[in-house]
C-alpha cells in the first residue's frame, strides 16, 4: 500500500495482468522443456554406458551430447523464426496504428494551427497595426500640442 494518501495506486490494466501471466507461463514452460532435456540427456547417457555397441562409454555420451546440441540449436532457430512472425506482426500493427490513428491526428493538428496562424495575421493587420498607428498619431498630436502651448507660454 502507498504511505502516501494523495498519490494513487496503479492498478495493472487487464492487457498488462495478461501480458505478465502469459510471461509466466512461457518461462515455466521454457523451464520445463530444459529440465526435460537435462533430465532425457541423463537416461541416455546412463544407458550409453551400458550399451556394448559404442566403442567407447565416453564416446557415446559426447555423440549424444552433440546430437542434443544439434537439436537445441534446431529448437533455437525454430523459436527465433517464431518471435520474427511475431515480431513482423507487431511491426505492422504500429504502422497500421500510426496510419490511422495519428496520421488523422497531425492533420487535425495541422488545420487548428492553420486557423491560429490565419487568426493572428487578422487580428495583426485590423487591430494591432490600426492600434499601433492610433497611438503613434495621439502621441505626435500629444507633443505638437505641448510644444504649442511652451511656446505659447514663452519658454
Amino acid at each position: 500500500m502507498s504511505t502516501n494518501p494523495e498519490v494513487p495506486e496503479k492498478v495493472p490494466t487487464p492487457a498488462e495482468t495478461r501480458l505478465k501471466r502469459n510471461l509466466v507461463i512461457s518461462l515455466v514452460v521454457v523451464g520445463l522443456l530444459l529440465v526435460g532435456m537435462v533430465a532425457l540427456l541423463v537416461v541416455l547417457a546412463v544407458d550409453a554406458y551400458r550399451s556394448p555397441v559404442q566403442p567407447s562409454p565416453g564416446a557415446a555420451v559426447v555423440s549424444l551430447l552433440r546430437d542434443a546440441a544439434i537439436i537445441l540449436v534446431a529448437f533455437e532457430t525454430l523459436l527465433i523464426g517464431l518471435l520474427l512472425i511475431v515480431l513482423t506482426i507487431q511491426v505492422q500493427a504500429l504502422v497500421g496504428l500510426l496510419r490511422d490513428e495519428i496520421r488523422p491526428m497531425l492533420q487535425t493538428l495541422n488545420d487548428t494551427l492553420a486557423t491560429v496562424r490565419g487568426t493572428t495575421q487578422f487580428v495583426s493587420h485590423h487591430v494591432v497595426s490600426p492600434t499601433i498607428q492610433a497611438a503613434g498619431f495621439v502621441a505626435g498630436v500629444r507633443r505638437v500640442l505641448r510644444e504649442l502651448t511652451d511656446t505659447l507660454r514663452g519658454r
